[in-house]
């Protein structure tokens, strides 16, 4: 990690509502730190003293516990990282741990409760933001307690595919814990599945780098579960 870079320029949507002098205000209250990939930008359970969006790069969301840790979800560039924790107890709830060289906008968090309390606008769009991302977390929720192995791992491939890289070849800095991780399995389990995905011609991989072969049959092991 770096230390402290320039003041943040906003990018996520939610800013949009924002007026100049709002703006003015977030900037002179927030601040980039650059993170090396692996670095933790915030550790669950410490104290969320700041509002945090990425600005360049890619960073992995987990929830852990003593017995198993869940890869909720890829934030990546202009993603708002929020938690419950939020004008509640003001504790992080999970963990953020940059994947690439990764740079983040550290919003002093009395600023921006300081916007939902007097920018009605603002505050909607941050509450519609809130609930996408809590129905996304439930459907994760649900694909994982529903679905085989199969498909939980072809949910994964499918999002990383369509959502994180936006293409059918990528190469990705995820390891196959971190895919385990996603897809609530055993590293052993994502190693022996891939290689059955890869025998039936469904996509190709070598190290970490991926290739969807046949997306329609990926889509169909995705819906069947």
């Amino acid at each position: 990690m770096t230390g402290q870079v320039d003041f943040c320029t906003p990018k996520p949507a939610v800013f949009h509502s924002l007026n100049e002098e709002e703006l003015t205000i977030l900037r002179k209250n927030s601040f980039e730190v650059d993170f090396k990939e692996g670095e933790t930008i915030f550790k669950q359970g410490s104290p969320l003293t700041h509002i945090i969006y990425l600005t360049e790069g890619k960073a992995k969301l987990l929830l852990e516990n003593s017995n198993q840790t869940i890869l909720m979800k890829i934030v990546q560039e202009s993603d708002i990282i929020i938690g419950p924790g939020f004008n509640r107890d003001y504790r992080h709830y999970f963990s953020v741990v940059a994947i690439q060289d990764t740079r983040a906008c550290f919003i002093n968090v009395d600023i921006f409760k300081q916007f939902i309390e007097l920018n009605t606008s603002f505050a909607l769009s941050l509450i519609d933001f809130i609930h996408e991302d809590t129905v996304s977390h439930f459907d994760k929720i649900k694909n994982l307690t529903n679905k085989h192995m199969n498909g939980r791992l072809a949910d994964t491939l499918l999002y990383l595919s369509d959502d994180i890289y936006k293409s059918h070849e990528f190469l990705t800095s995820l390891s196959r814990m971190d895919l385990a991780n996603m897809s609530s399995m055993t590293k052993e389990s994502v190693i022996r599945t891939l290689k059955n995905f890869k025998e039936d011609h469904i996509i190709d991989c070598k190290g970490n780098e991926f290739k969807i072969l046949n997306k329609e049959v990926l889509i169909d092991i995705s819906k069947k579960g």
